[in-house]
């Protein structure tokens, strides 16, 4: 008896897996990444910048219906976005000019690469005109 109460405590409490995106890691988003938001107005999907774009039209009209709180809400939930967008956009330019320094490495180890194969050919034919 005392076994089944054990196995009983290690079962997960509420409605099984949920799918949390607290432990996002923001450096493997991209651009088009969906992102789920549960907001106050309920769950919203899309990526980062049509989140904060959502938010944003969200908190305007909050504002205007005199919804002093929901418009700080929707603010703060739209701020998140943005600054998510804005890290999403820092993550990609860093990727991009990784990738361009490798590829022009690359080139230049080619160049190099062709330079001195055309040297080996031209030494060559040297060698064997000598020969005739």
């Amino acid at each position: 008896m005392r076994q089944n109460q054990s196995q009983n405590q290690k079962r997960t409490r509420g409605r099984g897996r949920r799918n949390n995106n607290h432990n996002i890691n923001h450096s493997n988003l991209s651009r088009n990444s969906t992102i789920e938001s549960n907001g106050p107005d309920g769950r919203v999907r899309g990526n980062a910048q049509q989140l904060f774009e959502k938010y944003t039209a969200l908190a305007i009209d909050a504002n205007a219906a005199s919804e002093r709180v929901s418009a700080e809400a929707f603010s703060q939930f739209a701020d998140h976005y943005y600054r998510l967008n804005q890290t999403i956009i820092q993550n990609a330019e860093q990727q991009k000019k990784v990738h361009d320094e490798k590829f022009k490495k690359n080139v230049e180890l080619k160049e190099v690469n062709n330079s001195e194969s055309k040297k080996d050919i031209i030494n060559f034919k040297s060698k064997s005109d000598e020969k005739n």
